[in-house]
């Protein structure tokens, strides 16, 4: 929080969508009986985080495509009949940090986060990360 504040105000902070559903899922998945900590979740999101949130949108497949491409020819599978997901997997990459990623880099923006993708950020060079924690 002391380093957003510090944040001038013209300087604008967004979140992805897909960040919002990992939470949402977390949420969910952790703590379903607590419906006053939903509650305040949810107010939260809806008042601080969705006016500045960005969607998948349908340009939003390029840059994710181009992810997607340079991390198979920099990391080509070893047997070409290997599912993408099991692939990813064993390179330590999250699908929804490829779409992360590529909202960022569609918008230009520096991605905040405390994850390493070391192997999408070895591919994809143009993407601006920091850890802000």
């Amino acid at each position: 929080m002391a380093r957003l504040r510090k944040v001038t105000p013209d300087t604008l902070i967004r979140v992805c969508a897909v960040t919002l559903g990992e939470i949402e899922a977390g949420l969910l998945m952790t703590d379903t009986t607590n419906q006053q900590r939903r509650d305040e979740y949810l107010s939260f999101v809806i008042e601080e985080l969705l006016p500045y949130c960005l969607d998948i949108t349908q340009t939003t497949r390029f840059t994710y495509a181009e992810i997607m491409a340079r991390l198979f020819r920099a990391n080509p599978p070893a047997k070409s009949d290997l599912r993408t997901d099991v692939h990813l997997a064993s390179l330590g990459v999250d699908i929804n940090d490829v779409w992360i990623c590529a909202v960022a880099w569609e918008h230009g923006l520096t991605l905040l986060t405390q994850d390493k993708m070391k192997q999408i950020r070895s591919v994809v060079p143009e993407i601006n990360v920091e850890s802000w924690i």
